[in-house]
């Protein structure tokens, strides 16, 4: 019987491809905002041909870190069905999301394209995320993670982006539960060098996006406003 090679692990592989997940999720999660000044192409936009790509690079970006990991088969059972949903989810959205950009009134304001543009989307597409994250910071409990100055700058604006997606999105309670575990995954797996991350993106997520949701409570009595709903965006 042969014997299975034992997968070596390449740290600078692993830590580049972290970085581009990083910055797939920060551009990609909020194209539709980024990419708005761009304009139009006919009756579409063209933030919605450039999320086209949202999927590709979230989940291969993902896909190229477990790659580089000696990653467990139930690990990769888990990013599937994570990546699964967040396509899915992604692409319900993107659909629905352009209809409602729509000229016709009738059109952009029927419920049942909010329903599956701001409802049924959100609640597949999101915890999709989630659950490839859990694949990831799973997989990346032995490795050497070695933040840098700039790798702690970048982990914030993955948190901020988590934080922007969950608020608009109008799941924040879902984003609370995911900052949650995260900062419970930190404390459970110290010293392990995941921690750190985890521990970031947790305890800053919890702040923001509780943060957010307590101050607009006392100024107005509003549970978790999207930024829409109060005309930044």
């Amino acid at each position: 019987m042969t014997e299975r090679p034992t997968a070596t692990l390449r740290p600078a592989e692993v830590h580049h491809a972290l970085a581009w997940f990083a910055v797939a999720v920060i551009v990609g999660m909020q194209a539709g905002t980024i990419f708005r000044l761009l304009g139009s192409v006919g009756e579409t936009r063209v933030a919605d041909w450039i999320d086209l790509i949202t999927p590709f690079a979230i989940v291969g970006s993902a896909a190229l870190v477990l790659q580089h990991l000696d990653t467990a088969k139930r690990h990769w059972i888990l990013f599937g069905v994570g990546a699964l949903s967040f396509t899915l989810g992604h692409g319900l959205h993107l659909s629905a999301n352009s209809i409602s950009n729509a000229d016709d009134i009738a059109l952009k304001e029927a419920d049942i394209v909010h329903l599956w543009d701001e409802v049924v989307s959100h609640r597949i597409w999101y915890p999709g995320l989630f659950v490839v994250l859990v694949a990831l910071a799973l997989a990346l409990r032995s490795e050497m993670l070695r933040l840098r100055p700039a790798a702690v700058l970048l982990t914030a604006a993955f948190t901020v982006t988590l934080v922007n997606t969950y608020i608009e999105g109008g799941v924040p309670w879902l984003g609370l539960g995911a900052f949650i575990s995260a900062v419970g995954a930190g404390l459970m797996w110290r010293p392990r060098p995941v921690a750190v991350p985890l521990l970031i993106i947790g305890g800053l997520g919890v702040a923001l996006l509780g943060g957010w949701g307590i101050a607009w409570f006392v100024v107005d009595g509003s549970v978790f406003p999207e930024f829409s709903d109060v005309g930044w965006i």
